[in-house]
């Protein structure tokens, strides 16, 4: 006997039909059309039922389905997201359900439209995931993938810090930071040299830039299709000298944000959802 594995849906918050929750869903449902996932409307607001009607009517080859939730969405919504393909919020997103999210998470802006490239924000610490994402969609949309690598003096500070940290915030994970362009390009190139091997076709950027991490990517969404980075997962001390770009460029971007959670297992069974209603028509 073959076993399938179960379809893992799309899924996009429900916020009661605000200017920033339409674009979401719209932005979702293309993404579910694209993968060939299912659509699922999930949310507290009782009047989601005409969110699915003009959903399907705008998609009618896509299964959308309403999922209410039974109590407050940060907590309600995190074992959804252990079974889930993608997560869709409208920006501006709350910080605990990006930071709690099993599944990538993507912040769509009201006024987001298509532009064409994708841009991931690197650094020596970047989870192989947020790239492995970051390829993924720039193939899927036949797009230009440009990897930034922002830097600035005081590498050695954090090579100091990384020495008292345990893995995986340590010395392992933070790796040599860069205090020159130079160093940073090297870093940058012995980062990319897998995925320019393995995937020839890929139209992949490099570019260092000498500035602050999350401004640099901000500026860049201005005219990307879809900006990528990691979920800051470094430890409260490390986060505190080195910053969390990531974080800032999600509430500040000009496109939609895909936020990278760390590989994780299936943990649905663990967060059971009591008194759930489950999909409904």
């Amino acid at each position: 006997m073959t076993l399938t594995a179960p379809v893992r849906p799309v899924l996009v918050l429900d916020d009661g039909g605000t200017v920033a929750g339409i674009a979401a869903q719209r932005w979702a449902a293309a993404e579910a059309s694209r993968r060939e996932l299912p659509l699922q409307l999930v949310g507290t607001q009782a009047d989601g039922v005409r969110a699915v009607h003009r959903l399907r009517g705008e998609y009618p080859r896509l299964p959308v389905e309403l999922y209410r939730l039974p109590g407050p969405v940060g907590r309600a919504l995190r074992p959804l997201t252990a079974d889930a393909a993608l997560l869709a919020l409208p920006a501006p997103a709350a910080e605990p359900v990006l930071s709690s999210s099993f599944c990538p998470t993507a912040v769509v802006p009201a006024d987001d439209t298509a532009r064409g490239r994708v841009v991931v924000g690197v650094a020596p610490w970047t989870p192989e995931e947020v790239l492995r994402t970051a390829v993924d969609e720039a193939l899927e949309r036949d797009a230009e993938l440009v990897a930034v690598r922002a830097w600035r003096a005081g590498g050695q500070g954090l090579r100091d810090l990384a020495r008292l940290l345990p893995n995986p915030f340590g010395a392992e994970r933070i790796g040599g930071v860069g205090d020159t362009a130079e160093e940073a390009q090297r870093e940058l190139d012995q980062l990319l040299s897998p995925w320019r091997i393995g995937y020839p076709d890929l139209r992949l950027h490099p570019l260092v830039v000498h500035g602050d991490a999350a401004a640099v990517l901000t500026m860049l969404s201005v005219d990307a299709e879809l900006l990528v980075v990691g979920r800051s997962g470094r430890g409260a001390l490390l986060r505190a000298v080195a910053g969390a770009p990531g974080d800032d460029a999600v509430a500040a971007a000009r496109c939609p944000v895909l936020v990278v959670p760390e590989p994780a297992p299936p943990r649905r069974e663990m967060l059971a959802l009591p008194g759930s209603r489950g999909p409904t028509g």
